[in-house]
């Protein structure tokens, strides 16, 4: 996203414990959200604004709230549930960039960091235009302490199909019925982030094959 942003410090590297039986679910005291400890540097009970591992079982059986969930969660979910090597090399340290594609047609979605700053978002690839149409899109910088800081979200974002261009924020407008909203108010970038965290964990993403190179 083009929004500047600092950079820090990512305090966040750990291995997983998959393999073992995860402890009881904790449930978030914000919400009816069940987070589980098979990351250990992902606890459950680690700070509202920090990433969690949403145990999936409990998740289906939600009654959907507005902001319910968390957008940071829901990457880290997607991620671990690929695997947890693709997690592992998502948060570590040692990885300057991060990128991972989902999906091959239809929606495809893309979870994208280079240093601190994180890029997500759900797209579809108009080849005959060279564009990507954004249906939801969202930026964050994570903190030393491993908070997510939401920066910016948007809706119905057009760019071209040059990932550079996408980083950049290189997003228009291309008018027709669905106009492009971006918000940068808290409220609202919960709002959007929520939305676009209930798609991706319904899609199930982690199911579809991934393209993801590291740098």
């Amino acid at each position: 996203m083009s929004t500047p942003l600092e950079t820090s410090a990512m305090d966040v590297d750990g291995s997983s414990d998959r393999g073992r039986s995860s402890p009881s679910s904790i449930r978030s005291d914000s919400s009816q959200i069940s987070y589980t400890d098979d990351y250990k540097t992902l606890p459950s009970s680690g700070p509202d604004s920090h990433a969690h591992i949403i145990d999936l079982s409990y998740y289906a059986e939600l009654a959907k709230e507005d902001g319910m969930i968390k957008l940071q969660d829901a990457i880290v979910t997607t991620l671990f549930s690929a695997s947890p090597e693709t997690l592992a090399s998502f948060l570590s340290p040692t990885v300057n960039t991060f990128k991972a594609v989902f999906g091959k047609k239809d929606v495809q979605l893309v979870i994208w960091r280079k240093g601190l700053e994180v890029f997500v978002g759900a797209y579809e690839n108009h080849t005959s235009m060279k564009s990507f149409r954004f249906e939801h899109v969202a930026g964050f910088l994570i903190g030393y302490d491993g908070a997510w800081h939401p920066k910016v979200t948007a809706s119905n974002a057009y760019s071209s199909s040059k990932w550079p261009d996408v980083w950049a924020g290189k997003f228009e407008d291309r008018g027709g019925v669905a106009k492009m909203t971006v918000e940068v108010q808290e409220a609202a970038m919960a709002g959007r982030a929520s939305t676009l965290a209930e798609y991706m964990l319904n899609t199930k993403y982690w199911e579809l094959k991934a393209d993801i190179k590291l740098t």
